[in-house]
């Protein structure tokens, strides 16, 4: 049953509500099945809290389509698959997902959480969690859009939603899975290096030569105590 809270009285239904547009539901204990991907259609919703239940299937997109969503608790069901890259755009919201087979099964490498959702949306409940959202990857991110990543020559993999940072062009990580290695010469490259780098504390290398960075070398760069090789000959630095 569909259950809506309206000015203090709880309405319930058969129905999976699609053309609903109330501000909060929430689905009765034992509900089975997928969620209804008319959810998409509740514009005004707010709060969706389907937690605790024997849900089943994959989180529809069409979620991504509740602009005003404050809190999505989708925890404690059986929901499998990935997690949408359209929630990356429910960026006021608490996303929560922990507690599905999704999360709780064997992590496998091509588990991970979309990089919108990992980047964009503070509230969700895996952000924090290194397997399903790599900080690194959210700060190889920022490296790609400062130093015009659009432009490169070769940016095969960078920012794609699913694609582990390891294996995008350029990146060499070590078997912890920690970025050692940056080079991109000769690749496009302009823009700027951001202070965010200084934040990928593993870095041995960092090879930038001959492209058309400008502005100054971050000092944050000087953070990085592993770092053994610095080439940024042939930029406007």
């Amino acid at each position: 049953d569909l259950c809506n809270s309206d000015n203090g009285k709880t309405i319930c239904s058969d129905e999976a509500g699609v053309d609903i547009d109330n501000s909060q539901f929430c689905l009765n204990p034992a509900l089975r099945g997928p969620i209804p991907a008319g959810f998409g259609n509740t514009p005004y919703m707010e709060v969706l809290d389907v937690s605790n239940n024997l849900l089943t299937g994959n989180i529809p997109p069409e979620i991504g389509s509740l602009s005003r969503i404050e809190l999505l608790d989708l925890s404690n069901n059986t929901l499998t698959g990935s997690i949408p890259s359209a929630l990356g755009v429910l960026v006021n919201a608490a996303v929560l997902v922990k507690g599905n087979i999704m999360s709780t099964d064997q992590h496998k490498d091509d588990d991970i959480a979309p990089l919108s959702v990992c980047n964009n949306v503070r509230g969700f409940d895996l952000f924090h969690d290194p397997t399903w959202c790599p900080p690194e990857r959210n700060f190889l991110r920022n490296f790609y859009y400062e130093a015009k990543g659009q432009e490169w020559t070769n940016s095969t993999g960078w920012v794609e939603e699913f694609n582990n940072h390891c294996q995008w062009h350029g990146v060499v990580c070590n078997e912890e899975g920690q970025v050692i290695n940056l080079t991109l010469r000769n690749g496009g490259l302009s823009g700027r290096i951001p202070d965010v780098i200084g934040n990928l504390a593993g870095l041995e290398m960092i090879d930038l030569r001959d492209n058309d960075m400008k502005g100054s070398i971050p000092s944050e760069i000087g953070h990085l105590s592993n770092l053994t090789s610095l080439i940024l000959s042939f930029n406007k630095i």
